[in-house]
């Protein structure tokens, strides 16, 4: 009888240790897995960040994207600028003071600074300026005096203004 206790005792102590190992392989199993969730958890948050930000980035570009900036024109100089700016200033019945360029530089650059004194009704200025960011060549105010001229009835103004525009090469 003792032989039977003792292979029982065996087979219970044999039981018992294949049980612990099976615990034992279960648990580091489970914290293996545990910090795998973890981290890819963590990596999970990082990248919605990092997602929104370039749906945010997408959303800025399609809207830069539908603008009309591509469809944007040269002129040879400034003289051929000045003819579109003529046409703004006769169809808002401003009056042409005086005009003149920049003139080529000697390293072979066209000019490209138009210089313009005009004067008119102060609504029909901020119209002519309306008009002018319309135009299909890209170019910018890098001067601009205002100011009413007091010889002449109260919404008239007087312009000193400096255009640069963008020539072709």
């Amino acid at each position: 009888m003792n032989k039977n206790y003792f292979i029982l005792t065996g087979i219970f102590i044999g039981v018992c240790l294949l049980l612990c190992g099976v615990i034992w392989f279960s648990l580091t199993e489970l914290y293996a897995y545990r910090e795998e969730y973890d981290q890819l958890t963590q990596q999970s948050s990082s990248h919605s960040g990092v997602i929104e930000n370039l749906k945010a980035r997408n959303e800025s570009l399609s809207r830069i994207s539908h603008l009309s900036i591509n469809r944007a024109s040269t002129v040879p100089d400034a003289v051929a600028f000045f003819s579109l700016v003529r046409q703004i200033i006769e169809t808002n019945n401003i009056s042409l003071l005086t005009m003149s360029t920049s003139g080529p530089d000697n390293s072979g650059k066209k000019d490209n600074i138009l210089q313009l004194k005009i004067d008119g009704n102060y609504y029909a200025m901020a119209r002519m300026f309306a008009d002018l960011r319309s135009l299909p060549v890209p170019s910018k105010i890098t001067r601009l005096d205002l100011k009413r001229n007091h010889n002449l009835p109260e919404e008239l103004v007087e312009v000193d203004m400096t255009i640069q525009v963008m020539t072709e090469e």
